[in-house]
Order: C-alpha cells, then structure tokens, then sequence
C-alpha cells in the first residue's frame, strides 16, 4: 500500500510539474472560449495588427494526435498538397536540420495562381510544447500579381495528454494586389483559407495517429 501511495504522489508531481511548463505557452482563452474548443470546435479571432494592409487571424482547437505526429506532419513539407487543399505544390529550395526554404505554389482561384516563398524553422520550446515558425521571404522574379504581399505566423503545439494537443495556428498575411473586379480573393487567401487549412491540418493528423495508435 506504501509503495503505491509514493507511486501515486511521484505520477502526480511529474504531472503538475508538465502542466505547470506547458502552462507558460498557454494561450489567454476566455471561459465561453474554452468550452466550445473543449466540445471540439474551434475559436478563431481577429487581432489588431501593426501592419497598414492585412489582417492577423488566430485559430485554436484540439487535435486528437500526438506532438510528435503533428510536429512530423507539419514539417513533412511536400506533402502539404496531400491534405492542404488551396496547395498545388511545394518546392523546397534549401533545407538543413534546423530551417527550410519552401516555394508556395497555390491552387488556381478565379483564374490567378499565386506564388510565395517563405522560411519555416521548427523549434522544441519544452518537453511537450513545439513552435513551427514561418515568414516571406523574397523570391526573385515574380511579378507583384503573381505574389503575395506578406505572409508570416506559427503553429503553436502544446501536448496536452495521450493523443491530445491543443494547437494555437497564428497567421498574419496580407494577399497583396488583387485584380479589379476579384475581391473575393481576399477571403479565399484569409480568413477562409486559414480555417480551412487548420481543419485539413487536424482531419490528416487524426487521420495518421489513428494509423499510428497500438
């Protein structure tokens, strides 16, 4: 019974030390907001930016996956067309162990495919909490149409349990020059697309730790 008892107070101290390190990553969620991620939607919130053009979009939610099946998805960079639907392709123009290069080719929307390339580097901030980090970076050669204005943010992964992660998807993103007469490129390259993309995001990763699970 003793032995039990100083196994049970060893799980439970390793438990709130955990809680109390992915505690400092947490992000400030109102009560009515953490009931209907609890439920299994999602909050999105628009937040001020100090940008003059576009807007800054915050997306969470839980994932039924492991860190490490998020973190291995998110960094699996070619394989975003697979399950990112505004994604035609990726080109990885130079990758080390700590940073890549990626070229955004997007889908084709009312006739115009956009083009940008950015840098992403992945970082471990904790035991259980992993930060993929990206900004636009210059790519030679494109014409202001073809491109977009600006683009940078953060997949926030916070392990919150066995198969359980709660993920704060940060973008701020301006769609640059938008053609007369085609403003609905600015929902489909916003607001749409960033809940899109969280949504294929959590659908593939539940998807591969279901094939992953014992």
């Amino acid at each position: 019974m003793k032995i039990l008892v100083h196994k049970l107070i060893i799980l439970t101290g390793t438990l709130s030390v955990l809680m109390a390190q992915t505690s400092n990553y947490l992000p400030i969620l109102t009560a009515p907001e953490k009931k209907i991620i609890e439920s299994g939607k999602i909050v999105m919130r628009e937040l001020e930016t100090r940008h003059e053009k576009g807007q800054t979009i915050e997306t969470i939610g839980l994932m039924q996956a492991s860190g490490a099946t998020l973190v291995g998805l998110l960094t699996d960079y070619k394989s975003y067309p697979e399950f990112m639907s505004a994604v035609d392709k990726i080109e990885i123009v130079h990758e080390t162990r700590d940073e890549a290069t990626l070229n955004y080719i997007l889908r084709p929307m009312l006739g115009l495919t956009k083009k940008y390339r950015i840098k992403i580097a992945p970082t471990r901030l904790d035991e259980k909490v992993w930060k993929i980090e990206w900004h636009l970076v210059v790519w030679p050669g494109l014409a202001k149409m073809e491109t977009i204005g600006d683009t940078q943010g953060y997949w926030l992964i916070i392990e919150q349990g066995e198969n359980r992660s709660l993920i704060q998807y940060y973008v701020y993103s301006d769609p640059g020059p938008v053609p007369f007469g085609l403003g609905g490129l600015v929902n489909a390259l916003g607001k749409d697309s960033i809940e899109e993309v969280f949504k294929e995001t959590k659908a593939q990763a539940e998807k591969l730790n279901s094939q992953t699970a014992p």
